[in-house]
């Protein structure tokens, strides 16, 4: 397609792109330096008239940052979202992202302001600190002296280690609040029009219940599947195995006992 322009080759037009890369990670930088000098001069002493995450309609309460960090002014803050461009409600969430990393991950903050860290990946470490207690995100933070080569699976892990750490009966909640979720359940044969006489099997298990119902699948699978050349063939053995603790529990062999008296 002709624009009119001259051509460039590859190399220069990749070059002056990654440029305005740069230039533009540099602005947010700056950005996020003001967005923190502004706070500093917009601090409130009580909750009262502090700036709160909103959930549509609704005022949470919840300061725009985690415990520790300033409280803002919320007439002020509205009028900072103005001035950057932003909707309300993610206004206020992106202001408070870096409010929770200039004050509560000062190491973050430090990554960030010296181009070792991209902003967003900075925002992204803010969400999940967000609810941790001080001491919490203190010990995230003091963490991540590398944060750019932390993947988000190895937070998250960080992330539940300083909440075992720092806030038991938070994770002792957590915990009770999982453990709420498991089920077994069965499927019935005679719906969605099954007539190959199989059910479906789900569930969610305690992590060691798992784990040893998984070896007790594979042991009992090994012994039915030996001649098994293929991988549907050992699946299938898996399949027959997971019956087998129904089949030899004392109180189904009653039933069937007294069925066939019967």
């Amino acid at each position: 397609m002709d624009l009119g322009t001259r051509p460039r080759t590859t190399a220069a037009l990749l070059s002056e792109l990654r440029a305005g890369v740069l230039e533009r990670d540099a602005l947010v930088v700056r950005e996020w330096a003001g967005i923190v000098e502004w706070a500093g001069e917009h601090v409130v002493a009580t909750p009262e008239g502090a700036a709160t995450i909103t959930d549509g309609f609704l005022d949470t309460g919840v300061p725009i940052a985690g415990d520790g960090a300033p409280l803002v002014s919320e007439f002020a803050l509205m009028e900072l979202v103005a001035v950057l461009g932003r909707s309300p409600d993610g206004g206020r969430a992106y202001v408070g992202r870096v409010i929770e990393c200039a004050w509560r991950l000062p190491t973050v903050y430090a990554a960030v302001m010296a181009g070792r860290l991209t902003p967003w990946r900075a925002e992204r470490i803010a969400d999940l600190t967000h609810a941790l207690n001080a001491d919490a995100a203190g010990f995230v933070d003091r963490q991540l002296v590398h944060a750019s080569g932390v993947g988000w699976a190895q937070l998250d892990r960080l992330i539940a280690e300083a909440i075992l750490r720092f806030d038991p009966e938070r994770a002792e909640a957590e915990r009770a609040t999982a453990a709420d979720q498991r089920y077994v359940e069965v499927g019935d044969p005679d719906t969605h029009g099954n007539t190959h006489g199989i059910v479906h099997l789900s569930g969610v298990l305690d992590a060691a219940d798992g784990r040893d119902l998984d070896v007790a699948i594979a042991r009992r699978a090994r012994l039915l599947g030996t001649s098994a050349t293929t991988l549907r063939s050992m699946c299938a053995a898996r399949s027959r195995s997971a019956s087998w603790p129904g089949r030899t529990s004392p109180s189904i062999w009653r039933v069937r006992r007294a069925a066939k008296r019967s």
